[in-house]
């Protein structure tokens, strides 16, 4: 397992290094790969390892645990109540708290002057956007899966997940897997239980709080008028029961360089499942 300190946090991390070629160029092209809200390295194995096999040649590639998620947990935490560890994270701005964690990990993983390329699901798109507003120098594009700036969190939501986690993320699971399967969510449930409760919570709040407060209108808008080479690709599906196709078209309208594409996913998750379609998506994308 490897692990990169990061403001006194063990991020846990998968690192596939490109063979270099003559010209060199592959150390110069990355890809990172960011999961969603409560999620972790594995939501986006699948992913990896399908970008690997195919493009592993030409990319290096990154996927990590976000801070204080799954592996990714601080060593002063207190581990005596795994769910109600008290975190030293931020109350607001969140996603950018994320995206500069990611940043410092490519750091010190990648060439000085390398290009990345990311990849985000849900939360993990919002958290590719933030990249970009503060990293633009180094964003080459970014594809957003089923992500946009409102995830529709509302606050009743999330006070119901501070007093209920279980039942009510598991209400949240059969939304976003469109299922009533025991099997089916029970196993979701414990993916999503690899991370403490309080840090899903935190997840969800920061994801929110990304839209109400409109900051990613200040992102787009320094992105359009500063680095508008940046390629926005996006994709959702109509059958999305978080993600809501409005959303992602009214947030890649204001994107001067973006394209969107609808793809026949199942739910929320099948985008990480070993999608035919998003992996022909990511085909197109990585070749633009």
């Amino acid at each position: 397992m490897s692990y990169k300190k990061v403001n006194g946090i063990d991020i846990f991390y998968i690192f596939h290094k490109a063979p270099i070629a003559k010209d060199k160029k592959t150390e110069n092209r990355s890809i990172v790969l960011i999961h969603g809200a409560g999620g972790n390295h594995l939501s986006m194995l699948s992913i990896f390892n399908y970008i690997k096999k195919k493009f592993g040649k030409s990319f290096n590639i990154l996927v990590s645990d976000l801070p204080f998620h799954f592996r990714s947990l601080s060593a002063a935490a207190d581990y005596d109540d795994y769910n109600k560890l008290n975190f030293i994270m931020p109350e607001n701005d969140g996603i950018s708290f994320y995206a500069k964690s990611i940043n410092s990990i490519t750091e010190e993983l990648m060439e000085k002057d390398a290009k990345i390329t990311l990849i985000g699901h849900s939360m993990g798109a919002q958290v590719c956007l933030k990249y970009a507003a503060l990293f633009p120098e180094n964003t080459e594009k970014i594809m957003l899966i089923a992500g946009c700036h409102d995830t529709g969190i509302s606050d009743s939501f999330i006070r119901s997940l501070e007093n209920s986690f279980d039942r009510t993320i598991m209400l949240f699971l059969k939304d976003a897997l469109d299922s009533r399967d025991k099997n089916i969510l029970k196993k979701a449930l414990a993916d999503i239980k690899r991370t403490p409760d309080t840090a899903v919570v935190n997840d969800f709040k920061y994801s929110q709080d990304y839209g109400k407060s409109r900051n990613y209108e200040k992102d787009v808008k320094f992105i359009n008028e500063n680095f508008k080479k940046i390629l926005f690709y996006f994709v959702y599906s109509e059958k999305d029961l978080i993600i809501k196709e409005k959303c992602v078209k009214d947030l890649s309208k204001k994107i001067i360089n973006s394209i969107v594409n609808s793809i026949p996913a199942k739910n929320h998750i099948d985008f990480l499942c070993g999608n035919y379609s998003m992996e022909k998506e990511i085909d197109k994308f990585l070749l633009t």
